[in-house]
């Protein structure tokens, strides 16, 4: 963070200075004292399990040269007499303010992503390959919401030159809170899916909570948009600039052809409307990870980086962890762990990539709960097992754990079987511990299936 004066804060907070000298300088904000440094502003959130009030002595303790509350009666007597107090109304709001205000210190492009599925990848490929050429601020892991992104925002430094930001949601208006702080210079929706059906009850409801970024987006930007969703078109006038569409199904404004696995990714053709076409290489595995690459090489020509350069950075893209994750085991057998998260598309996605890999060994499918899939969850759990009945023959087993997914074991044709519990599955996988088994680990982030392998290795 820029370093601000204690009286900006209070400022930008709109709040009133109880305590401290307005030319204090603050050199970070955080609300979890664990975070906090010599110089940093302290939020005493309130709307939690904890009340951050209980905290103003410890944050003191650990450096903080001042804090942001809105409760006078629970200031600790024993605060050092020079630490800053900022009155407000509302300790989050007045966190959201100053983040929202210290993003208009810099006048660098700002990159907006959003959607059901793929936007911690394309927020990860985006700033990688924005990276290859000048440095980059993108959101740490998924601080994605109403307090990540501010946080995110208050994290940016004068040596970036563009910043790339993951906006995520579980409910009506908070895409249009966090893209009025964020105000980006070009925003991507990636995919209307499955995700938090639970809470909105059909996709349109989600398309629409998903386009709150659009009005939000500079008019002068540009807006990328999943040509390969059906409900994006359906909100594109929700944004009267520039947009573009992108596929990996047929022509638009951007899309890719000729998409071919090979050892150590996949290749393909990046083509544009005026007939420019590039071939290019990921080493990543799936048409999944060929679309969701696209809005990189949209964003970065729109910022001045040559298609040369933009190829020669996508060859060398690394994602976090957890996606399509290729790790060996100590007793020959091969995981791909792609349990970070899970709905019916990306898990058929998944599962399709799998079988066209790998062809030395035998596969097994380890699947686990979908979540927030709502009172459809039965019904599209099912629909995960029947539609890849074409793929029997690529996979020696499946193996389903958890209450939903015996719904995708029923429907499914080929070898199965169906574990309540993760320990109880580990008994069944053990014996396929050698050189010539693949696994695929693939469920919702709460099944927490990422420990399997763990257990699987350390098994004796």
């Amino acid at each position: 963070m820029k370093p601000i004066t204690l009286d900006l804060a209070v400022k930008r907070a709109e709040g009133l200075l109880l305590a401290g000298s307005p030319n204090l300088a603050i050199s970070s904000v955080h609300f979890d004292t664990r975070q906090l440094t010599t110089g940093s502003l302290f939020v005493a959130l309130t709307g939690g399990v904890r009340d951050g009030h209980d905290f103003l002595l410890q944050a003191a303790e650990q450096g903080a040269a001042a804090a942001i509350i809105s409760n006078q009666e629970k200031i600790p007597a024993q605060l050092p007499n020079d630490f800053g107090l900022i009155l407000v109304n509302d300790t989050e709001r007045a966190f959201q303010k100053l983040a929202g205000a210290y993003r208009k210190d810099f006048s660098i492009p700002y990159v907006a992503i959003t959607g059901s599925i793929g936007k911690t990848t394309v927020k990860d490929i985006v700033a990688h390959v924005l990276a290859s050429q000048v440095p980059v601020y993108k959101t740490y892991k998924n601080l994605n919401n109403h307090l990540g992104v501010p946080l995110s925002l208050l994290q940016i430094e004068e040596q970036h030159e563009a910043a790339v930001l993951e906006l995520g949601m579980n409910h009506t208006g908070e895409i249009d809170l966090i893209a009025s702080l964020a105000k980006p210079d070009i925003s991507v929706i990636t995919y209307i899916g499955e995700s938090h059906l639970e809470f909105f009850g059909t996709r349109e409801k989600i398309a629409l909570a998903k386009a709150e970024l659009l009005p939000h987006t500079a008019p002068d930007g540009l807006v990328l948009l999943n040509k390969d969703s059906e409900y994006l078109p359906m909100v594109a006038h929700l944004f009267a600039g520039e947009i573009m569409y992108y596929s990996v199904t047929g022509p638009t404004d951007l899309w890719a052809e000729r998409i071919t696995p090979v050892e150590d990714g996949t290749q393909f053709d990046i083509c544009f409307a005026s007939g420019e076409r590039t071939p290019a290489f990921i080493p990543l595995f799936g048409t999944h990870s060929v679309l969701n690459s696209l809005p990189s090489v949209a964003i970065a020509k729109r910022l001045g980086i040559s298609i040369e350069q933009i190829v020669a950075a996508l060859a060398t893209i690394k994602l976090s962890a957890m996606r399509f994750e290729q790790v060996p085991s100590r007793h020959g057998s091969l995981y791909i762990s792609d349990a970070y998260n899970a709905s019916p598309t990306t898990m058929e996605a998944a599962i399709r990539t799998f079988a066209d890999l790998f062809s030395d060994r035998k596969k097994v499918l380890v699947l686990g709960d979908m979540y927030e899939m709502g009172p459809e969850s039965i019904e599209m759990h099912a629909q995960v097992g029947t539609n890849i009945n074409d793929l029997v023959d690529h996979f020696e087993l499946l193996v389903t754990i958890g209450d939903e997914s015996r719904n995708i074991h029923d429907a499914y044709h080929g070898e199965k079987l169906h574990f309540l519990t993760k320990a109880e599955a580990l008994t069944a996988l053990l014996p396929l511990r050698d050189a010539s088994h693949a696994f695929l680990f693939k469920a919702s982030r709460g099944m927490e299936l990422w420990t399997m392998l763990t257990d699987l290795e350390n098994h004796d």
